[in-house]
């Protein structure tokens, strides 16, 4: 199949041999359901090859994973369709977990710093590591078949409610409605957090033996053999039995390819991703951490600047995305003059860094570079996520240096029952983990992140990216949002064991006992005032989690505001713009008089 450019077509149009590909592949629609799919398959396959080498790179990594989840259309339809005969379930739920597993330990052994390359690898270690991945996609497999026979169940139900006749992309998202409850219930058991806490220490164990990856074993590769024989052989049938026609269903595979030919012609012309656009200048430095000042555009009306504490597990800049979505600017505008810690990029030098470097050391440095810039005994403290333990942890410990501590999405209480990331790190070897890596790699921390929730971070995600690939604006916002989760630092690994240890496995923060240097924290000396902000959907800090914070703290003026949004929304959204930003500004210019 020749590429676009053979085909003459000019940059920004759609590509026109798609629909030499779909002609094709309709023609096969009144055999096998099987014969389709593979037609199906075989049909995006040859477009993709021929568009692939003319896309630019950020169009074949945002491109590929709609295309990924795109080829498994017929085939969801087929085994929702042979109900309850399937043994199995197709790839659409369990593929991306694993894909994002694969890299993950790709990263984890590049980064090793103690991997050696022994020639006599222990064998008992590659042995576990294989049986403990053949486990975690033994599993995912079957909330996959659960999850296909819950959609059987209640297709009908949705059909008969339904006001206009179904579409196949109605069954895709009922899958993923019904898949991530199914997953959910997974990975909340105790039983996936052993699967997982084996996945990776017999990783680790591999690591350090200098065992090479194996790569998947024999039997955990993506599939799409049919899981069961079935009485229904023809397409037609297959659609009647789920109430889809064969005239609408090949109408929405063609819409489907012609949205993906939109987007190739619109990420051929996008130009530069920029991010973090709010003019800023470099006011401090320290090893890899910059403190930036950023430039107000209109008047100071609030006399105590604000430091902005963001977590290290992702780039800071996700507070000033563009000019319509900055938190920051958007905190300038109410008249607050903003200072940020941006981390940089730890790399080995780095490894033993521990919490006390950070909070005591680097966060510290910077509280003072602002006290004595401003001529001010204490400042505003505005913490994000795990740079709002940072800041607590900061504010119980100097509590003299810190006027007011604003929180946001900040985990306090880590072993509430909803708390995922606990459930997970229960059972993972942290001491062996930094102590065979070092520090530790973004990818893995990408991967435990998106795994959350895979179906709508991954597959359902890139589906619902095809119908915004016509707007450059959209695009470019979805580009920037790609930018920031795949654009994950790693952490300095003396200061990961801590945290991970002494907080999602111990709960020292609440139990008692978390100590930075030579000092205890203790959350009865927050006694100024406190702003908690928190996400009443979020699935990485949960609202309770947050929320913990009243009980253990003397401040007398305490204050928890709920944003109705996610994790991100509470920075990005349209919502977040018009409510985050006022809410802050107001709170603090009551609580910023230098002179009272």
């Amino acid at each position: 199949m020749s590429n676009s450019r053979d085909n003459g077509d000019e940059p920004g149009e759609p590509l026109s041999h798609w629909q030499e590909c779909f002609r094709r592949f309709a023609a096969a629609a009144g055999g096998p359901a099987e014969d389709l799919d593979a037609a199906w398959r075989g049909a995006v396959d040859s477009w993709w090859q021929g568009v692939a080498a003319s896309a630019p790179a950020h169009g074949r990594e945002l491109l590929e994973p709609a295309v990924d989840q795109g080829r498994a259309f017929i085939a969801l339809a087929n085994e929702v369709g042979r109900q309850p005969a399937t043994a199995g379930g197709d790839d659409v739920l369990w593929r991306q977990p694993l894909l994002l597993w694969q890299r993950a330990a790709a990263s984890m052994l590049a980064a090793a710093p103690s991997a050696r390359g022994s020639a006599n690898p222990r064998n008992e270690a590659l042995t576990a590591y294989r049986q403990a991945l053949l486990e975690y996609t033994g599993a995912l497999r079957d909330v996959s078949a659960k999850a296909l026979g819950d959609v059987a169940e209640h297709w009908g139900e949705r059909r008969s409610s339904a006001q206009q006749p179904p579409a196949l992309r109605e069954l895709f998202d009922l899958y993923v409605d019904l898949g991530e409850q199914r997953y959910h219930q997974l990975v909340s058991s105790e039983d996936f957090a052993d699967i997982g806490g084996r996945l990776i220490n017999s990783l680790v164990a591999c690591v350090q033996d200098g065992t090479a990856h194996a790569g998947t074993p024999s039997g955990a590769e993506p599939t799409n053999a049919p899981s069961a024989q079935s009485e229904i052989t023809d397409f037609p049938e297959l659609l009647a039995g789920l109430g889809l026609s064969v005239e609408k269903t090949l109408a929405e595979l063609q819409a489907f390819g012609d949205r993906l030919n939109v987007g190739v012609a619109t990420l051929r012309d996008i130009g530069a991703i920029e991010v973090g656009t709010s003019e800023k200048e470099a006011v401090h430095h320290d090893g890899k951490l910059t403190l930036y000042r950023y430039l107000p555009e209109g008047e100071i009306t609030n006399p105590v600047p604000v430091l902005i504490v963001y977590a290290l597990a992702n780039r800071p800049y996700m507070m000033d995305l563009q000019p319509q979505r900055s938190l920051i600017r958007g905190l300038m505008d109410k008249g607050l003059e903003i200072y940020l810690i941006d981390w940089g990029y730890p790399d080995a030098g780095d490894a033993k860094l521990g919490l006390d470097d950070y909070i005591d050391g680097f966060i510290d440095g910077c509280v003072d570079k602002l006290r004595e810039r401003h001529g001010l005994d204490r400042i505003n403290l505005l913490g994000v996520c795990q740079g709002g333990t940072f800041s607590l942890c900061y504010g119980a410990l100097h509590p003299d240096k810190v006027r007011n501590l604003v929180l946001m999405v900040t985990p306090v209480d880590f072993h509430t029952p909803d708390n995922l990331l606990t459930t997970w790190l229960r059972h993972v070897d942290i001491d062996r983990l930094v102590d065979v890596l070092g520090n530790v790699p973004g990818e893995l921390l990408n991967w435990v992140f998106v795994s959350m929730k895979p179906l709508r971070l991954t597959g359902q995600k890139y589906l619902d990216m095809l119908n915004l690939l016509d707007d450059a604006e959209k695009t470019k916002t979805f580009l920037r949002m790609e930018k920031w989760i795949h654009d994950s630092p790693a952490q300095a690994g003396e200061c990961f064991r801590q945290f991970a240890k002494d907080l999602y496995q111990q709960n020292k923060l609440i139990d008692g006992g978390m100590e930075i240097g030579d000092r205890t924290v203790e959350l009865r000396r927050i006694t100024m005032p406190v702003l908690n902000m928190y996400a009443t959907q979020d699935h990485i800090v949960p609202p309770d989690s947050s929320l913990a914070l009243e009980a253990h703290i003397a401040s007398s003026d305490y204050t928890s505001v709920p944003f109705e949004g996610g994790h991100i929304g509470i920075y990005v959204s349209a919502r977040a713009q018009r409510q985050v930003p006022q809410k802050i500004a107001d709170w603090l210019k009551s609580r910023c008089d230098i002179d009272a």
